[in-house]
């Protein structure tokens, strides 16, 4: 006699835990990916209000007077940056791709309508803005490492490269915004260091942390 069956053993992960893999296309969120969405909402929110400060010092702009640039470094105290980015990556590593997409698509949605949720502010002129594209990179990102996330069980090194490769796209999106608001030059190589280079320590840690957490968030509801 076969004891097999199809149906998802009823506990944690089908109820309020983690989403399980889906074996078909559903044009709607299942209620566990609406939840994680609004989880991954509010977080991404409250990371952009969140500043950490680190102790040493670390550059935080560079002047550039010619063309190549003449570069000079400005240091002040500490090295201040937001969890914006760990929870756009946390909400992949634990919602999936499709709890991810929607809290960042919730996020840009309140953003340039006018709520202030954005690091300076928000409203629709942020498309205009020559780093919109990293901000609109945030709904790939976060599906691409809800994606990877969940290719292998809650594995931490894995995680830690899921959210790795949603920070890249992060980065290429913005990239190729400020290619379509800015001339090549001086110009276009300051917004480089000042979007891309100068955030990236503060990012990459915010990758660690998202992969921790979610590793830790994985583990409690799986156990």
């Amino acid at each position: 006699m076969n004891f097999q069956s199809d149906r998802p053993i009823p506990g944690i992960r089908t109820t309020l835990g983690l989403p399980l893999p889906r074996k078909r296309w559903l044009p709607l969120p299942t209620p566990v990916e609406v939840i994680w969405a609004l989880v991954g909402l509010v977080l991404t929110v409250g990371g952009t209000l969140c500043r950490v400060q680190l102790p040493d010092r670390f550059p935080q702009s560079i002047a550039f007077g010619s063309w190549p640039p003449a570069v000079e470094w400005y240091f002040e105290p500490g090295y201040p940056f937001s969890l914006q980015i760990a929870a756009v990556l946390f909400s992949g590593c634990v919602g999936g791709p499709v709890a991810a997409a929607l809290a960042q698509m919730a996020y840009l949605a309140l953003g340039f309508s006018g709520f202030p949720v954005f690091t300076g502010g928000g409203g629709i002129g942020y498309f205009t803005q020559p780093q919109s594209g990293y901000l609109l990179a945030f709904v790939p990102a976060a599906a691409l490492t809800g994606v990877l996330a969940f290719r292998c069980r809650s594995n931490l090194n894995w995680l830690a490269a899921s959210a790795l490769a949603g920070l890249a796209i992060v980065h290429i999106g913005g990239l190729a915004g400020l290619l379509v608001h800015l001339p090549v030059g001086p110009t276009l190589a300051q917004a480089v260091v000042q979007f891309s280079l100068l955030p990236l320590l503060g990012q990459a840690i915010g990758v660690l942390l998202a992969a921790g957490a979610g590793w830790l968030v994985r583990r409690l509801l799986l156990s």
